[in-house]
């Protein structure tokens, strides 16, 4: 029997010596020990191997080695004594480091945790760390909702706007638009219609009117239609919250609805731009027969704005008789409304309009509008592509950018020479849709011609040559041009365009490569990293820039936004990449720059007058986005903006922010401008739809 009750006893002991050398050799070898010596260690569970990961964690230096330390450690979930001090190092992490892999990797483990994971997440927003990592733990911990979180997500969601004080007494910022609407969502299974009907008519979140709403509709309650159509009258709300009512009063009522639409179509001072073409597309799914007469007979009518939603709203009741007039007419809104349906429906036989358009342009933008809608109908025919050859050497950079990309999108082999010609075009955006249509031609002899473009346009260009080449090749060369064209000149000869089996493998060994280097740090903008030699930072300064920015200090004192937007764009400036181009835009009613152009070296000079320019900024005025971005995208270098703002749109020449979206979009439809944009002190939709039309990254910070 006593040798019966030591061999457990003797077991404990071997593995604990175990635990003991295994973590000794992970100390050892640090980011050279293999991932499978943590898995082994995690195994055992023990306070002892807990401790070992979290001291070796902090010796080591790659992301692959941390990152696999900080999934073991979430192992100890539920093992009792080591259960505490493994999770509080993973919270540790998500709320410490400044590598993203990593705070993405703590925060699904805790999500992962059953037992306290929940607990840690809420810690995290409860805590004061980074709205980076703030917003990701409460999107967890909803994923978990239970009703007994249901009072703490009405703490958060705040509704009635409650000041609060943090641990020294301080008046806290108002929480962050985003976590209070992830707050919202998860009481909102919870609450009754009386509760998210106070929510819809006193929140100041739109997202949240319209979240309320949305509950409402799926719980099919009494007063769905009621509260919509209350909210579809409110002129005071934003365009977003009113098509979320437009919808659900269509839903309800069906035709019937169409006379509302019709009447709030035609009172462009209090129908923002997106609502009323959202109006106009549930008119067209109507089937009422009468209704489709109606608006077929407004076409034509009116001011710009009722001729484009009638245009919108009539669908395939428009005749070639009308197209063909408002092709003609003065507006561009207009005439681009016209061109769309055209496309659309595919009407051959406006064909000869169209091409009257692209000899003999009355208005501008004319031509680039014919070329769109034919090569809609032409589909990469080969005639087409040949006539779109002469329109690559056209002076209109738009229509040029079109038919780059629509050769591009024909893949005629005979007409690689054509977009190579693009490729050394003096218009960096012509070069730019030359690089992209190359990589739509998917050949082989492409990739001379993008090696030998790479060093031509560091940055941006660069980086874009050396992700296609990448895919077209599997080899792990990056922006190396030296090392690309050294390959080339013994693979060339036998080189075929690599399959997709072959790039899976090289990926994950390029992923393992990453991860286990450590690079220095590139510019960065409120940690945007800026991997452009060719940016314009645009920045807020209205009068409310003067606003404290939220646990920030400046000088030993709280700090104001614009401090901050200060000290950002200083950083940035001092770490760009040598001989980058750059130019700083400041707007608030007006919009002033620090040079004219972007050019010239970016030299200490460039950058010492620079940074006395955004020294000298003050706050004042009003928030003018449109202006301040339509001017940046005359600059024909730039291929990156950074735009920081923290209010709406108020003055300029388009403050409606549907508007703002769209003119954009039509603006870089053929430039390829990457926009990431900053949010501060709001949510902001608009700085939303910016950064995702252009494919480029949006944050928010209190």
């Amino acid at each position: 029997m006593l040798v019966l009750l030591a061999l457990p006893l003797l077991a404990a002991v071997t593995l604990a010596q175990d635990v003991t050398g295994d973590v000794a050799d992970l100390i050892r070898l640090k980011d050279d020990a293999k991932p499978e010596l943590v898995t082994k260690i995690a195994a055992t569970r023990s306070r002892d191997a807990a401790a070992g990961l979290i001291k070796a964690y902090d010796l080591c230096g790659s992301i692959l080695m941390r990152r696999e330390i900080v999934r073991a450690l979430a192992r100890f979930d539920g093992a009792g004594e080591a259960e505490q001090p493994a999770l509080a190092k993973i919270m540790s992490v998500a709320t410490t480091s400044s590598e993203p892999e990593l705070r993405e990797a703590a925060i699904y483990s805790l999500a992962d945790s059953k037992n306290l994971g929940k607990h840690f997440l809420r810690q995290i927003v409860d805590s004061e760390a980074s709205d980076l990592v703030r917003e990701p733990a409460m999107q967890e911990h909803v994923k978990q909702a239970t009703s007994g979180d249901a009072d703490w997500y009405k703490f958060v969601w705040n509704l009635k706007r409650e000041q609060r004080k943090d641990k020294e007494g301080n008046i806290r910022a108002l929480e962050l638009p985003t976590i209070r609407l992830l707050a919202f969502q998860g009481v909102s299974q919870y609450l009754s219609e009386g509760e998210l009907i106070e929510a819809i008519r006193r929140d100041f979140e739109p997202k949240i009117r319209r979240e309320a709403l949305v509950v409402m509709r799926n719980r099919d309650m009494p007063k769905t239609a009621e509260i919509a159509e209350w909210m579809l009258g409110r002129v005071d709300f934003a365009g977003p919250d009113r098509i979320v009512a437009a919808r659900i009063v269509a839903d309800r009522k069906g035709s019937k609805a169409a006379q509302t639409f019709l009447a709030l179509a035609k009172k462009r001072d209090v129908t923002p731009e997106d609502l009323r073409i959202e109006m106009a597309r549930l008119i067209r799914k109507m089937s009422d027969a009468k209704i489709r007469k109606k608006v077929a007979k407004m076409i034509g009518k009116g001011k710009p704005h009722e001729r484009v939603f009638a245009l919108e709203a009539a669908g395939r009741e428009a005749t070639e008789k009308q197209l063909k007039k408002e092709l003609g007419n003065k507006s561009i809104e207009v005439r681009r409304a016209a061109a769309a349906v055209i496309k659309e429906r595919k009407m051959r036989s406006m064909m000869p309009v169209l091409r009257g358009m692209l000899k003999k342009p009355k208005k501008p933008g004319d031509q680039r509008f014919a070329v769109e809608a034919i090569s809609a109908m032409e589909k990469g025919s080969d005639p087409w592509l040949k006539e779109l050859e002469e329109f690559t050497k056209h002076e209109d950079r738009d229509l040029r950018n079109a038919a780059v990309e629509q050769i591009g999108i024909g893949r005629w082999k005979k007409q690689v020479g054509v977009l190579g010609a693009a490729l050394d075009h003096p218009d960096w955006s012509t070069r730019f849709a030359a690089v992209d249509a190359l990589y739509n031609m998917r050949r082989k002899q492409v990739v001379p011609m993008l090696i030998a473009r790479m060093p031509k346009d560091p940055g941006r260009m660069s980086k874009r040559i050396a992700e296609i080449l990448w895919e077209f090749t599997a080899q792990p060369f990056e922006e190396n041009h030296k090392r690309w064209a050294s390959w080339w000149k013994e693979a060339g000869s036998t080189f075929e365009i690599a399959s997709d089996n072959e790039l899976a493998k090289a990926k994950k060994s390029r992923e393992l490569k990453r991860l286990t280097e450590r690079t220095s740090a590139p510019a960065e903008f409120f940690g945007l990293k800026i991997e452009s030699h060719r940016v314009i930072f645009v920045i807020d300064v209205s009068g409310s820039m003067i606003e404290a920015m939220y646990g920030k200090e400046f000088d030993g004192r709280p700090a104001a936004r614009i401090d901050i937007a200060r000290v950002e764009v200083i950083n940035a400036i001092k770490n760009l990449d040598s001989g980058a181009l750059f130019n700083v835009y400041a707007f608030s009613s007006g919009v002033e720059k620090w040079k004219e152009e972007s050019s010239g070296t970016n030299d200490q000079a460039s950058r010492d007058a620079a940074i006395e320019w955004v020294e000298r900024l003050g706050a004042n005025g009003g928030t003018n986005i449109y202006d301040s971005l339509e001017i940046a995208f005359q600059d024909k270098d730039v291929d990156t903006i950074y735009l920081m703002s923290d209010g709406e749109p108020t003055v300029g020449a388009v403050i409606d922010p549907h508007r703002i979206r769209e003119d954009i979009k039509f603006w870089n439809r053929h430039r390829k401008i990457k926009i990431h944009t900053v949010a501060v002190g709001g949510s902001l939709e608009i700085l939303e739809w910016i950064a995702a039309d252009s494919g480029g990254k949006h944050i928010k910070m209190r």
